[in-house]
């Protein structure tokens, strides 16, 4: 009988700590950003480089764009689309992204991305 009862307890502590790694893992896991989700944010950061101080004239506070974008196997930035309702941003926004190398590493190549840009006037 006691060696039933040890069996036992021994049984519930090892399920008790199998438990709590469990949780301490998830906590880790779903307390990070995933690997593609901080490749985005380099991608973006990328972007922001590539577009550089605000060359752009603007006659409102601001601009806003939505851009697709395909990374190629070179690294290079391919414009699918610009979508905004100021011409002359997409124009900008194609002369300084358009085939630009970028090194972001994570990203998986030949898929098109979709990105929101805002210029801000300075």
């Amino acid at each position: 009988m006691k060696q039933n009862n040890y069996k036992q307890l021994r049984n519930e502590k090892v399920t008790r700590i199998i438990f709590r790694i469990y949780l301490q893992y998830n906590r880790v896991i779903c307390n990070n950003d995933t690997p593609i989700e901080t490749a985005k944010k380099q991608l973006r950061t990328e972007i922001i480089k590539l577009l550089g101080n605000n060359e752009f004239p603007l006659t409102a506070t601001f601009a806003q764009a939505e851009i697709s974008i395909l990374l190629t196997t070179n690294n290079e930035l391919v414009i699918i689309s610009v979508k905004s309702q100021n011409i002359l941003l997409e124009r900008y926004i194609k002369r300084k992204l358009n085939y630009k190398k970028v090194y972001v590493k994570a990203l998986r190549k030949m898929k098109i991305y979709s990105m929101p840009i805002k210029i801000i006037h300075a």
